[in-house]
């Protein structure tokens, strides 16, 4: 009976391990970052921006994607690294988290990658941990390392997204 208890471990050890979740990869910076795949809605190319005053500066403004109006943050700017002109590598990613879509502007994006929890870390926890709360992850897919962000600690993070309501 024990036996059959380890057995039963080890295999459902074994198919944890197997679990594969898609992820988008993309780059800012040279660094490969990722999301969850299930909350992407769409990539596209860079739109015209409406700008919004008084918005946090890693909010660049929103776009009117077929009628729904969606904020920018440029994930540059949220994660503190130096400004760059956008050009015909920049993209948008239009994510969802919960109920609201939001756009984040990345360098360039990479591929749609498969992610099993054998091939994640946990993120390194650093005396006066800031700058890595948005890391749910790491990765390593050929032998680079990949962060797996949270999209909900990016937004949530003390100045949340709030749009006027239609």
């Amino acid at each position: 009976m024990a036996e059959t208890a380890v057995k039963n471990r080890i295999t459902t050890s074994a198919n944890e391990n197997m679990t594969t979740e898609k992820y988008l990869t993309f780059f800012i910076e040279g660094q490969l970052f990722s999301i969850p795949s299930s909350q992407v809605v769409e990539i596209i190319r860079m739109q015209p921006v409406t700008f919004i005053p008084n918005l946090p500066p890693f909010i660049i403004g929103v776009i009117n994607l077929r009628g729904k109006i969606v904020p920018l943050v440029d994930i540059r700017l949220k994660f503190n690294k130096t400004p760059k002109e956008y050009d015909d590598h920049t993209s948008i990613i239009v994510a969802e988290t919960g109920e609201l879509s939001v756009g984040f502007i990345v360098d360039s994006v990479n591929d749609v990658t498969n992610v099993s929890k054998n091939q994640i870390s946990e993120t390194p926890r650093f005396a006066r941990d800031t700058a890595n709360h948005y890391v749910k992850g790491i990765a390593t897919l050929n032998e680079n390392a990949v962060m797996l962000l949270d999209i909900e600690k990016i937004l949530s993070d003390g100045e949340e997204i709030q749009l006027p309501v239609k």
